[in-house]
């Protein structure tokens, strides 16, 4: 039998992920500013959402909460897809 040689071709290669560069302060646009200040106050939310769930007993409550929090979790997903179509990064957590 005889070696075989293989090429590699661009697939077989790991690839890197990209990171959106940040941008200083000055770069942001306004609307960049509501995004995150959007998504942090929906974290808090979030939160407030969790603390409150581990306190209720009452299934009727339970729900609403679930309900609430599957609301919350959407909204954050939103904003999060709009950081990163835009390429916005900040510290907010």
């Amino acid at each position: 039998m005889s070696a075989q040689t293989y090429d590699f071709v661009a697939a077989d290669k790991p690839k890197k992920k990209l990171r959106p560069t940040a941008k200083n302060k000055s770069e942001q646009s306004g609307e960049d500013v509501i995004i995150l200040a959007a998504l942090a106050q929906l974290k808090k939310d979030l939160d407030s959402i969790y603390s409150s769930l581990d306190l209720v007993t009452d299934p009727v409550l339970i729900d609403s909460y679930i309900y609430e929090m599957n609301a919350v979790n959407m909204r954050y997903k939103f904003y999060l897809r709009q950081c990163k179509d835009k390429g916005i990064v900040g510290k907010i957590f």
